[in-house]
């Protein structure tokens, strides 16, 4: 029997051991779930973090760059702009004040630091208003990587959690590695080395202390403290900075003083547009739309690519420089259109200042503001440029010279400098070396705010913004690569590349497109051509009679003559002769794209074209026949150094995968298919017999442009006897460039031959005079000038290619081409011996056509007058007429 006690305590023993279990199994499913409620609401806040766990896994917005192809920056896309800097590229002063004034525990806390937390608490109780955060280095990380500033409960969660997770994964120096690239600072400043260029124009090693603890006090609030915007806030946290460095130990309070005390300027920056090399705009701007249809804006503009283009710089410059020079030469012979503004003799002094200060912002690259702010920044004076154009106010006349205010500085016109400004007009043009003022307050008054262009003597003239445009590409033949590019008198003024943009028609500069067609179908240098008057049916009831200039006929005139003096009436029988379709066909093989409408003017120019077209097309001449496409980039890599793209400067250009490219693998297919079935349908034309390549892209365009050709033109056209990688033969392209060499030796383009070097071109001027061209080449360059408004107008009387835009390429090509050797075209390795007078193409498959010498005839390039105006048409035949095959073409 058990005694009572021990069955008293069995009980309790009992009891406790149920009271046991049931409290271990309340706090067993407490336990279980508030961890089940922290992994949920851990999931909750830490998903879509970012996942950090590498300093490679670090991919912010970086900007891109392109460079010219002597590695020259020459412009940069961005929408942060973010400069990268690794570790051991970042001054130790510089992160010595990030963390002495942001998180002085760095190197001890393990991302959240409930010391400073508290600190930050304490404080804000105190003002009754949060003037305080207590966040880390790591923190303000995260909170730059989710993209928020709100003040949130759940934004702090998700910030201790990523910042938790960064101390776990990264080592401190990769952590302020990511701060001091990631933290916005302000003027559009991702990052202290962006910060450093864009506030004051310097890398980030060259940063002095003052500097470096006024962008060191942004961090926080980077409006709110902002040097440009609140300057006296701003200048509060650079002190506040300057002390915590003092406190910690890393600077003396000498060098605290001094820094304190330090003057300089301070700058706000533009958009990417702002650094982009002012005379390479235009191609910038053409690479950036490549490289956006090529990979997208993501990658553009976020992820640091560099980029490698083809542009000469010092070809730049001269090509902006001759196209600006020229154009506005043409200007000044339009005439004067009058002052900007006028104002009254009491604001001249204000609108001085105005003057003045956007001439010292654009000077120095942006706004100008002294630091400290009690300072007050020593006047600079304006730098001014030879050429370069100034907005002034007239002050005073003293006889004919004309005194003017630019900012702070006083300058004279001299009469010299105005005496062009005759009444603006485009009905008729004045003459650069004509006095057409005599007394210049007849022409302006005092407060009249006008342009002025700095001379070499330091004298002024007077200048405007010129109502005309121009455009020019240069490129070198044997590859492709454009070397200049300027689409436009001005960039900032309008954005609009007529290089590659503008439609327009080209004129007489079309012709050699004609002659190579015809030297191909069997003519020769010497075969006659009879220039009379002609007259064409167009419709059921219309009739064309082409024109010569001034209505002058040569009678019989050698086929290189022709073109020589561009002869209209000669090239329309030409085309006449051997076709408008087949005519479409082989410019078509040239690389033109535009549309094509198959009609006789087609031979003067009547279709419009693309500048970048005709460069490239010339090209081929110079090429031996061969087609390299007109490249901007030749390589292209991410951040980290791979090569996304590389465009070895190819020799020998595939001519299908560059005039086929885009089509897709179905596409292709069907292309495939189509080309047996020419084949198939032409029993006298052998695949053997044809360039299968370029049959293939004869094909695509014989589809699209409808054209009816013969065996014997398909065979002439893409036939086997031209080579891989070629357009034509080289014997074509060759005795091409002989005659285009003609055209500037004693022909339309004789201005040119001023260069002192071998050179080929041809001019064109469209009808009324509305479009001017110049193509020209020398051996080892290709270059492309057009001018004319924007809206289809005329230019003005007397105007033609080869004294409008002959000019600019010549000024262009000598300083392009100076130093180069005075070098005469090769001969392609198969040319044949003989002479060259009685050779035909190298495609032409049958005899040479009879030929008939004559002697050179003088002439002019006044190819004007060819499309609306030489389209005379007639409800009935004039009187005399033929049918067009009776009339004589070939003798």
């Amino acid at each position: 029997m058990t005694h009572p006690l021990i069955t008293h305590l069995l009980l309790i023993f009992r009891g406790s051991v149920r009271l046991f279990k049931f409290l271990f199994s309340i706090t067993a499913g407490i336990i279980l779930i508030a961890t089940v409620a922290g992994l949920s609401i851990y999931f909750y806040f830490a998903r879509d973090l970012p996942d950090i766990r590498t300093l490679e896994d670090y991919r912010p917005p970086v900007i891109s760059e392109a460079y010219s192809n002597d590695d020259t920056k020459i412009g940069e896309f961005w929408t942060e702009c973010r400069i990268f800097v690794p570790f051991d590229k970042i001054p130790k002063r510089v992160m010595q004040a990030f963390i002495d004034s942001e998180d002085a525990r760095f190197f001890e806390h393990k991302g959240v630091d409930m010391r400073s937390i508290f600190r930050a608490f304490v404080a804000n109780l105190k003002a009754g208003e949060i003037t305080q955060g207590g966040s880390t280095i790591t923190q303000q990380i995260t909170r730059s990587l989710l993209l928020s500033r709100e003040r949130t409960v759940t934004r702090k969660i998700r910030e201790a959690i990523l910042a938790t997770r960064l101390e776990r994964h990264l080592s401190k120096e990769q952590i302020l590695t990511l701060y001091l690239n990631q933290i916005y600072l302000g003027n559009r400043s991702y990052g202290v080395a962006s910060a450093a260029r864009n506030y004051f124009h310097l890398d980030v090693d060259e940063l002095s202390l003052a500097q470096i603890a006024l962008i060191a006090g942004l961090p926080t609030a980077p409006t709110t403290f902002s040097p440009i915007n609140s300057p006296i806030e701003a200048r509060k946290r650079q002190m506040h900075v300057l002390g915590r460095m003092v406190e910690e130990g890393h600077i003396t309070p000498e060098e605290a003083t001094a820094a304190a005390d330090a003057h300089f300027p301070i700058f706000t920056a533009g958009i990417d547009k702002t650094f982009i090399d002012k005379d390479a705009a235009y191609f910038t701007e053409h690479v950036r739309r490549i490289v956006k249809e090529r990979y997208g804006d993501e990658v553009l503009y976020h992820k640091g690519l560099k980029i490698y283009t083809t542009v000469d710089l010092p070809m730049q410059r001269a090509a902006t420089a001759a196209l600006r020079a020229g154009v506005e030469k043409l200007d000044r012979r339009h005439g004067w259109r009058g002052p900007i503004a006028h104002i009254e003799r009491d604001q001249i002094a204000a609108r001085a200042k105005q003057i003045e200060a956007a001439l010292m912002s654009e000077q120095l690259g942006g706004r100008l503001i002294s630091w400290p702010p009690s300072a007050t920044h020593q006047a600079t004076s304006i730098q001014f440029k030879p050429g370069q154009i100034y907005e002034a106010i007239v002050t005073d006349f003293q006889g004919k010279d004309t005194f003017i205010q630019i900012g702070n500085v006083s300058g004279v016109i001299k009469h010299a400098g105005l005496k062009w400004a005759r009444k603006h007009s485009t009905g008729w043009l004045g003459y650069e070396g004509n006095s057409y003022v005599s007394d210049p307050k007849k022409l302006l008054s005092v407060g009249d705010v006008v342009l002025a262009r700095r001379l070499e003597d330091g004298t002024f003239q007077l200048a405007q913004i010129p109502g005309v445009q121009s455009a020019l590409i240069a490129a070198t033949p044997q590859t492709g690569a454009i070397r200049a590019m300027v689409g436009g008198y001005d960039f900032a003024q309008s954005e609009f590349n007529r290089a590659t943009q503008a439609l327009r028609q080209p004129g007489s500069s079309f012709k050699p497109f004609v002659y190579a067609a015809a030297l191909d179908k069997g003519y020769t240098f010497d075969t006659t051509i009879v220039d009379e008057p002609v007259v064409y049916q167009v419709g059921r009831n219309s009739f064309w009679s082409p024109k010569n200039y001034g209505g002058k006929h040569k009678g019989p005139t050698p086929f290189r003559n022709c073109l020589t003096f561009s002869r209209n009436v000669p090239t329309v029988k030409i085309t006449f002769d051997i076709g408008t379709h087949y005519l479409t066909a082989f410019e078509r093989k040239m690389g033109i794209t535009s549309q094509v409408d198959k009609y006789l003017s087609m031979a003067l120019g009547a279709n419009s074209v693309y500048l970048q077209e005709m460069v490239q097309a010339y090209t081929i001449f110079v090429n031996h026949g061969r087609f390299s496409p007109l490249i901007a980039i030749t390589r292209i890599e991410d951040a980290h150094g791979n090569i996304l793209e590389s465009a070895e400067l190819p020799k020998e250009t595939p001519i299908a995968s560059s005039l086929l490219k885009g089509i897709s693998e179905a596409d292709r297919a069907k292309q495939q298919e189509i080309l047996a079935q020419q084949l198939a349908e032409r029993q006298n034309v052998n695949a053997d017999e044809l360039n299968t390549e370029l049959f293939e892209l004869g094909v695509k365009h014989i589809a699209e442009d409808s054209l009816i050709l013969t065996d014997l033109e398909l065979k002439t056209l893409y036939g086997a006897q031209i080579p891989e990688g070629h357009v034509m033969t080289p014997q074509t392209a060759y005795l091409m460039v002989q005659l285009l060499k003609g055209v500037v030796e004693g022909g339309t383009g004789a201005r040119v031959r001023a260069l002192g070097k071998p050179a080929g071109g041809k001019t064109g001027t469209t009808n009324d005079e509305t479009d001017v061209w110049f193509i020209g080449f020398v051996p080892d360059l290709v270059a492309g000038v057009w001018v004319g408004f924007d809206e289809l107008k005329k230019i003005g009387r007397g105007i033609a290619g080869g004294n409008t835009a002959a000019p600019i390429f010549l000024d262009f090509m000598k300083v392009a081409t100076e130093g180069w050797e005075a070098k005469d075209f090769p001969k392609p390795d198969s040319f044949p011996h003989g002479a060259i007078a009685s050779m035909t193409g190298g495609s032409a498959i049958f005899g040479a056509r009879p030929t008939q010498s004559f002697g050179p005839h003088g002439g002019t390039d006044r190819a004007g007058e060819f499309f609306e105006e030489d389209l005379e048409y007639f409800d009935e035949p004039p009187a005399g007429y033929d049918e067009p095959a009776a009339i004589p073409l070939i003798q």
